[in-house]
């Protein structure tokens, strides 16, 4: 390795100092939360937020219930599967599937 490599290295890194960050390097996965119900369970999925402590409280997911499509996605990081789909009641959860995914370069 040359000296300059180094250098960029640390250099880069002066970036990431907070403590959120830093557990961003440490291996927080980042997941797309794709949920679908039937046109008669909107109330109910709405519902099942009520008395529900998440961090996606008061977000604003991309969903398509008001074009007929029923269905709602949620961007994500967390350590595993399992960790994301806890960010949702469960009923939600329950119609929820949890994909793992990377930015990919468009050249």
């Amino acid at each position: 390795m040359t000296r300059g490599s180094i250098r960029g290295t640390v250099t880069g890194f002066a970036r990431y100092r907070s403590a959120t960050a830093i557990v961003k390097l440490a291996g927080m996965a980042r997941f797309v939360l794709s949920h679908k119900h039937d046109a008669d369970e909107c109330a109910v999925a709405a519902a099942s937020w009520k008395g529900f402590r998440s961090p996606l409280r008061a977000s604003r997911p991309l969903g398509s219930c008001a074009t007929g499509g029923h269905r709602m996605w949620w961007t994500v990081e967390a350590p595993d599967r399992g960790a994301a789909l806890a960010q949702l009641p469960p009923y939600v959860a329950t119609r929820t599937f949890a994909e793992e995914v990377r930015e990919v370069r468009i050249p």
